[in-house]
């Protein structure tokens, strides 16, 4: 419990740490976030509650939905070589190769699995499956994940078997560390809907993209945190065997 309450505490405070020194990089999700909701102010999501409803599948929403989620995503190819680096700036924004291909791979799975669901099973059982199903996997591929971007290919099945002893923390960790946070995001979200004034709505709506912008990187270290946790990842072409 110890090791666990140390990790929950590190990936907030090293999220604040990295958006410190990287802080253009830091606010591509709080841009993303507060474009998603000048898109969803204009179609009215937040007159009431039954705009809420009615427009929760607007297709403009769920396009710039798509995208914030590409978004979301971004940091991590600094984030992860600035945890890896031990705070190095300069190794964070140095854009390699090898490394960029790979991280390519990384976000183009992320992005199926994103279309999938917000295009595709969206809800029913396949919906609450496929959520699921998100909530096993990715934690179980981390190590792919987190090994693109410092250059290193690690197969998901490699990662799979280096991460199944573990996977309990794994997919345990990530949800507890973001708990806070997305409390207070859907909480300004909701609340926005309630409030009479339009000011007060967009000052809500404002502060939610820095907090979204917080829980993405707070995503982002405690997948760091369970990938490691297994064996180190190095920087180099070799490949995970653990």
């Amino acid at each position: 419990m110890s090791t666990f309450l140390t990790e929950f505490r590190a990936v907030h405070a090293r999220s604040l740490a990295f958006a410190a020194a990287l802080p253009l990089v830091a606010a591509v999700p709080l841009v993303a976030e507060f474009v998603q909701h000048v898109v969803e102010m204009r179609i009215g999501m937040y007159a009431s509650p039954d705009a809420a409803e009615a427009t929760a599948d607007n297709a403009q929403r769920l396009n710039f939905g798509f995208a914030k989620v590409l978004a979301l995503s971004l940091p991590a190819y600094f984030f992860f070589r600035w945890l890896h680096s031990g705070g190095a700036s300069d190794f964070a924004t140095r854009i390699e190769g090898r490394a960029a291909s790979l991280f390519a791979l990384v976000l183009s799975l992320q992005a199926l699995l994103a279309w999938l669901s917000l295009f595709v099973w969206t809800d029913g059982p396949m919906g609450i499956g496929f959520f699921v199903f998100g909530l096993i996997f990715m934690p179980l591929v981390v190590r792919f994940v987190v090994a693109a971007p410092l250059g290193t290919y690690i197969s998901p099945q490699q990662s799979i078997r280096t991460m199944a002893p573990h996977a309990l923390f794994a997919i345990l960790f990530p949800i507890a560390a973001m708990l806070p946070l997305m409390i207070v995001h859907y909480a300004l979200g909701i609340g926005a809907i309630f409030v009479a004034s339009d000011a007060l709505k967009w000052a809500m709506l404002g502060l939610d993209s820095f907090v979204t912008a917080w829980l993405a990187l707070v995503m982002i270290a405690a997948q760091y945190v369970i990938a490691t946790r297994p064996a180190p990842i190095a920087n180099s072409d070799t490949a995970d065997c653990a």
